[in-house]
């Protein structure tokens, strides 16, 4: 159960924008999601954008959650090698990343984007060569990724001019903690999250539900057996996937008044064992 727990937080809608077609001088970029036949899909987006910071706008207009993340490719790699190294991930379920990472740096994305849902952050994009892919597989075992739900596109030397903003709360992932205030405003906050740690990480947020405690959380994760944890002490409210060493995003939350958790549920393929376990899960204090 609790590493079902990990592919089920889904990630609720945190920005609806406008659609673009491709790229404009405010650094906007957009990937929608189709689903043409019930066993293809498509992803449609620019082939080339200007690099700075960008707002990446992510759309699922397909029947199937969506779990698309972004990452810059690395040394000329081709798409044969990116999905041979996406395939070891997936059959370590998600320990072992040696093989992705030395071919890529992901640059963030979210864990589950559910059908009609829309999903916006932002980040500063160096040029080179990215990709776009869906993690995840269907009952069947076939990726996502083979399936179409795959987009490489060009980041160019040119310059989009947009400005990085200025955040409300930074968090900042190491190796293996969490930093970032104790309290923060409630309402629509913007956060940016730096991983400063030599592993990659990811964020995510839960509200404790109310009369729930750490305690609460300790003992639905420690739980001898899954299947008898009962339901989880707190309500999943949001997050940004991965991100690789030296990088960082930007999105927003709003927050209503309340205790918070603030986990990296990624595993460790050098400790095996999940991030969270080895301290990389925090309260915040929302008023």
């Amino acid at each position: 159960m609790k590493s079902t727990i990990l592919t089920a937080l889904t990630l609720s809608l945190l920005g609806v924008a406008a659609a673009h077609a491709g790229h404009d001088a405010t650094g906007a970029l957009t990937f929608s999601l189709s689903e043409p036949s019930a066993s293809k899909f498509t992803v449609a987006g620019p082939a080339q954008v200007a690099q700075g910071f960008t707002t990446v706008i992510l759309e699922n207009t397909s029947k199937q959650a969506f779990t698309p993340v972004l990452a810059q490719l690395k040394n000329g790699a081709t798409d044969a090698q990116v999905k041979a190294a996406l395939g070891k991930l997936m059959q370590s379920r998600g320990e072992d990343m040696s093989a992705i990472l030395n071919l890529a740096d992901f640059v963030g994305g979210t864990a589950s984007l559910a059908p009609g849902a829309t999903f916006e952050y932002g980040t500063s994009l160096r040029s080179g060569k990215y990709v776009l892919f869906g993690f995840g597989a269907t009952e069947e075992g076939k990726p996502f990724y083979d399936l179409g739900q795959y987009k490489t596109f060009t980041v160019t030397t040119a310059k989009n001019g947009a400005a990085v903003p200025k955040a409300d709360v930074k968090a900042t992932l190491k190796d293996f903690k969490v930093e970032l205030p104790k309290t923060v405003k409630a309402g629509k906050q913007l956060w940016e999250i730096s991983n400063a740690g030599q592993e990659t990480h990811h964020l995510m947020l839960m509200r404790l539900n109310d009369g729930k405690t750490m305690k609460d959380v300790e003992a639905f994760f420690k739980a001898p057996d899954p299947s008898q944890a009962g339901a989880p002490p707190f309500e999943d409210v949001g997050g940004l996937e991965t991100l690789s060493k030296g990088r960082k995003a930007f999105t927003s939350f709003d927050l209503k008044p309340g205790e918070y958790l603030v986990v990296c549920f990624l595993p460790s393929a050098k400790q095996h064992a999940p991030h969270f376990a080895l301290g990389m899960i925090s309260t915040v204090s929302v008023k």
